[in-house]
């Protein structure tokens, strides 16, 4: 019992040094302005018809399904934005880290990530939304992917 549980520990502090930890003060930054409209200047529009011109607006990204490359893009970008080492270290030669991207049975983007370390970090996106979440394995130490209580929207990272 004693070495799973140690077993565990390292897995996660191994993963959590990969780069794509939850970063909560990040997300929240990155977030906090996109969904605002400019201010209106003139001082003529009405707050409804404000409101109504942010929905409409809101409606209209929602629209816009995300390719697999703007999910893979977005997703190394967030991991980037945690851990600006990252991409110095995937660049190196004895470094086995690696990206994919494709589209599961589900309809659902999946970006995965293979970290220095051998954890496979999946990104399950709704290609409508931009939501998403994630799960770890790490093989030799966990029996299954598991889900992590991390996610944030992709629309947040595309460029």
């Amino acid at each position: 019992m004693k070495k799973r549980v140690l077993a565990i520990l390292f897995a996660v502090v191994m993963i959590g040094a990969s780069g794509c930890g939850a970063n909560n003060e990040n997300k929240n930054k990155s977030s906090e302005n996109t969904d605002k409209p400019a201010a209106v200047e003139s001082g003529t529009e009405s707050e409804e018809q404000k409101g109504t011109e942010s929905e409409e607006q809101k409606d209209n990204n929602e629209a816009i399904d995300i390719t697999e490359e703007q999910a893979l893009e977005a997703v190394k970008e967030y991991c980037y934005s945690l851990n600006p080492d990252l991409k110095e270290q995937e660049a190196s030669e004895d470094v086995t880290a690696y990206w994919s991207v494709s589209t599961n049975e589900d309809n659902k983007i999946v970006v995965l990530h293979r970290t220095y370390t051998g954890a496979l970090i999946r990104y399950y996106i709704d290609p409508t939304t931009g939501d998403l979440y994630i799960t770890e394995f790490v093989p030799g130490i966990t029996e299954e992917e598991q889900r992590t209580d991390e996610s944030f929207n992709v629309k947040d990272y595309i460029k």
